[in-house]
């Protein structure tokens, strides 16, 4: 079963509570504090597999989820990092943010990897709150909660040549002439529904690979037949080979329809160089031959007539296609190492909910709030220091927040007080 394309869950891991103990020992009758921190959540990657070439896995199992991280115990004890998660994808895949749409990274060689949710960090214990004032604090801080992300997964083959051209214009009987490929070859439209690749073999110490896309009508950069599904795949391909089958009308009428399909699901996958090869050029006359040719002349585009049933002419196109590929400039692909990220530097938005009822949306702001136990009396003015040396203070006050008013923060209502 071949799978291009689907939607995941995954969550990195919840950080490990931070402990509220105190030092228990003989002759030490004031031992203080001694809350060890929790662990931190796993991470969670992706990385990119040349041992696998579809995204089948992933349509039958939805969530991946990291280890939680370990709370931390009494004696300083810091709890253990959750493990994290590796998710294998084939070479080629592409992952995006599927909320909007932003590409998180773009996988293409082995090894290459991102970390696409970094795990919640860990809380502290009460070790840490203890101050001049204030010897013996309960306070401690919850593990900060993971990053909960939809993801979408695109395989786009890594294909040096890809050929391309209408529905049962010879794709498929032309690849596995030039190739160690066997796709299903059958004389009626859409035989080939999913894309194949095959290695070409220039010479004893040169080839390349091919991938025999399915055949597209015209429309199919808009939906129509079943182009548009496979049209993802000839974007990394750098030289096409167009079949053109002239027994299904007007050749270069044909040609011109695929191009204009092209340009028009990418202008830069429109402009990649091609091979134009007229197959099935045995049932053609030498009258017939001529008047294509002239026709494609015109518009100064050279022409190839080979017969991939007889193997007329392969050779020719073969090295003609490699020639192309050896000529352009090698793509250097930027590949994104780490993607998770908090809108640390996003500022922070107020809404107004009501008369004297204001809602925040801060994502590092409502994070720390989900990390606070609120249940101990010393939580408010932790939290109140923290606003304070954030800033938030002066950003309520100039947005009109008045002692009193209700600031709602990660669904838990605050009476605002800056007051000492």
């Amino acid at each position: 079963m071949f799978v291009d394309h689907v939607q995941i869950m995954i969550e990195s891991g919840k950080g490990g509570n931070g402990a509220s103990t105190f030092r228990r020992e003989k002759y030490v009758p004031k031992g203080g504090p001694d809350g060890g921190d929790g662990g931190r959540g796993g991470h969670v990657y992706f990385v990119a597999d040349r041992h696998l070439n579809t995204l089948v896995d992933f349509h039958f199992n939805k969530l991946y989820k990291a280890e939680k991280g370990v709370n931390g115990a009494g004696s300083q004890m810091h709890g253990r990092n959750g493990k994290d998660l590796y998710i294998h994808v084939p070479l080629g895949t592409v992952i995006m943010n599927a909320a909007t749409n932003e590409i998180v990274a773009d996988l293409v060689k082995e090894g290459d990897k991102v970390l696409a949710a970094g795990g919640g960090r860990g809380g502290r214990g009460n070790i840490h709150f203890k101050t001049s004032t204030r010897q013996a604090p309960r306070f401690y801080e919850k593990g900060e909660p993971g990053i909960e992300l939809s993801v979408a997964l695109e395989l786009k083959l890594l294909a040096d040549v890809g050929i391309i051209g209408m529905a049962n214009a010879g794709k498929s009987t032309l690849l596995s002439k030039i190739s160690n490929a066997r796709p299903k070859i059958g004389n009626y439209p859409f035989t080939t529904l999913v894309p194949v690749l095959g290695i070409v073999k220039v010479d004893a110490e040169n080839a390349f690979v091919a991938a025999d896309i399915p055949g597209l009508i015209e429309g199919a950069s808009e939906g129509k037949g079943l182009g548009i599904e496979f049209l993802r795949h000839i974007e990394r391909t750098k030289v096409y080979i167009h079949v053109v089958d002239p027994t299904q009308g007007d050749a270069f009428d044909g040609y011109k329809m695929i191009n204009k399909e092209l340009s028009r699901y990418s202008g830069k996958v429109g402009k990649r160089p091609q091979v134009a090869v007229i197959n099935k050029s045995d049932l053609l006359s030498d009258d017939e031959k001529k008047e294509i040719k002239d026709k494609f002349k015109k518009k100064k585009i050279p022409v190839e007539f080979i017969s991939a049933h007889k193997d007329e002419n392969l050779r020719k196109v073969v090295i003609k296609a490699y020639e192309i590929l050896k000529k352009l400039p090698e793509e250097k692909e930027e590949i994104s190492t780490v993607y998770y990220r908090e809108e640390a530097d996003s500022a922070p938005q107020l809404e107004k909910a009501g008369a004297h009822v204001f809602v925040l949306r801060h994502r590092p702001t409502e994070r720390y709030v989900e990390m606070l136990d609120f249940s101990e009396m010393e939580t408010v003015e932790v939290f109140k220091r923290y606003l304070e040396k954030s800033g938030m203070n002066e950003f309520f006050k100039a947005n009109g927040v008045t002692n009193g008013d209700v600031l709602v923060i990660a669904d838990r209502d605050f009476i605002y007080d800056d007051e000492e």
